[in-house]
């Protein structure tokens, strides 16, 4: 007994010598290949992320330092005026970030509650010509956006709303637009239509059944579009543009960097992107912090049927 014992631990020593070999070169081949990976998204993240360090960078720098056409503070300082420049007084900075709030926050509350009564609709609620009206919806997707641009600037100006906000928010409340309607219709195809029923089997009417049961397990995919159209109405230029002139009231954040800040401005360069800083800062807040929410809005959607 002991003699097959020792043969057996013999033969296991025996094997392990000789698979030790082959499995440090596995393990050394798979940290190889880990570490060039990491190297390379590194690589990566530096090159998307360099412009925003330019930004920054430049922002902090002294109106002489601007001058020198330097990336960093050669003294190792930094330099707050450039950011105390946009937000004095005499700075119309605060006006354009209040109606870029305004335009943002309208949206934002108002496409998700819009977009999911459609999509509600379409999901859960049985009519005549359903699928047929829905396609029409989904048709407008492949309108170019350029192609409306004069017949809308027409109707704008009968009504009276070129300079105002109007044109940035009105519009996005009439359905919310066929993408976000799209990705809310699939996600709530995925809600069991028993749970509906056993509510409408207690008295339930359509009304309580969309907002105490689809608007709670639709909060993945409600967050995502809330997020998308805040940062489609706080990085919005086209639209502003369009409609709004130099001068008016009603400009907002994006145009009036432009206008301030652009081409034709004398304006240094720190101050520029002390502006355009202050405008980065609220979507990258966001998205850190909803961005599981954005992933999973987006992920679960794509696995409806």
């Amino acid at each position: 007994m002991a003699a097959i014992q020792s043969t057996g631990k013999a033969f296991s020593e025996n094997r392990e010598m000789k698979t030790l070999p082959g499995e440090k070169k596995r393990k050394a081949g798979k940290i190889a290949s880990v570490t060039g990976i990491y190297a390379l998204l590194i690589l990566l993240s530096l090159f998307f992320l360099f412009p925003f360090i330019v930004m920054v960078s430049l922002s902090f720098l002294s109106d002489k330092e601007i001058q020198l056409q330097v990336l960093f503070s050669p003294s190792g300082t930094l330099y707050l005026g450039a950011y105390a420049g946009i937000f004095s007084s005499g700075s119309k900075y605060m006006k354009y970030l209040a109606n870029t709030l305004t335009v943002a926050a309208i949206t934002t509350v108002g496409i998700p509650f819009v977009s999911s009564v459609c999509a509600y609709g379409f999901a859960k609620m049985e009519f005549k010509g359903k699928e047929f009206v829905f396609g029409v919806v989904l048709s407008t997707m492949m309108i170019p956006a350029v192609i409306t641009i004069v017949p809308l600037y027409t109707i704008y100006a009968k009504l009276g709303w070129i300079n105002t906000l109007y044109p940035m928010w009105v519009p996005a409340l009439f359905g919310g637009g066929a993408t976000n309607i799209f990705l809310m219709r699939q996600f709530m195809r995925g809600i069991p239509n028993d749970m509906l029923k056993a509510a409408e089997l207690d008295g339930a009417n359509s009304f309580v059944v969309y907002t105490r049961i689809m608007v709670p397990l639709c909060k993945p995919i409600l967050l995502y579009v809330a997020v998308m159209s805040f940062m489609g109405a706080w990085n919005d230029f086209m639209t502003p543009f369009t409609y709004l002139d130099y001068g008016s009231d009603s400009i907002t954040l994006a145009l009036g960097i432009y206008y301030d800040y652009g081409p034709g401005s004398t304006k240094l360069a720190n101050e520029a992107m002390a502006a355009g800083n202050v405008m980065v800062l609220p979507c990258a807040i966001l998205f850190f912090c909803f961005q599981k929410y954005l992933i999973d809005g987006v992920a679960v959607t794509g696995m409806k049927d």
